[in-house]
């Protein structure tokens, strides 16, 4: 199903698609744009990006990129959408397998805050949750993250959208974004 979304003013990211022409230009596109503030080169930092592509094409990703939220310098939120494709149309109403699909978000992240809401393109989830990510070196970063599953009306396949941020003062622009995206969400498709 053909989608298109309103991304974040300000992003910087590389849309992913089937075609690694396709990809392989867009990769050259953001590289250009901004390998400079990476302290990279435009080949260097178009060759990490696509060696991403394979990854992120097997793991249904369509949109991954970062752009500014927050009142300071420097914070930036990391966007991903994704598609995953069910082996076989959900059943029952829509209302009924967002129910599910919150329920099942509440069990595996127990500290979030989960809501079904009604989208422009239908019923989906919103989870906001925050923690610790702990990396080598006993580096911890706070994440502040904001997610949204949205079932599409093929029912065979659902929209994931999450932006993560580090900064705890940027976690109502990272909820305000993410819902600007979600809500922006709407079929390609001619009917």
């Amino acid at each position: 199903m053909p989608l298109q979304i309103d991304l974040p003013p300000g992003f910087a990211g590389l849309p992913v698609g089937t075609d690694d022409k396709m990809n392989r230009g867009r990769a050259w596109t953001v590289a250009e744009s901004v390998a400079a503030g990476a302290g990279t080169s435009v080949e260097e930092f178009g060759s990490y990006l696509l060696a991403l592509v394979p990854a992120m094409q097997a793991n249904g990703i369509r949109v991954f990129g970062k752009f500014a939220v927050g009142p300071r310098k420097g914070d930036v939120a990391t966007l991903t959408l994704g598609v995953a494709q069910w082996p076989e149309a959900a059943p029952g109403s829509s209302d009924a397998l967002v129910a599910a699909m919150a329920d099942q978000y509440r069990s595996r992240h127990k500290r979030a805050v989960v809501h079904p809401v009604r989208l422009p393109i239908g019923p989906a989830i919103v989870a906001i949750s925050g923690g610790e990510y702990h990396l080598p070196e006993q580096d911890v970063r706070t994440q502040i993250k904001a997610e949204y599953q949205i079932p599409l009306p093929d029912r065979r396949s659902v929209v994931i959208l999450s932006v993560v941020a580090e900064s705890e003062d940027a976690w109502p622009a990272v909820a305000e974004a993410t819902a600007k995206v979600a809500w922006s969400l709407r079929s390609d498709e001619v009917s």
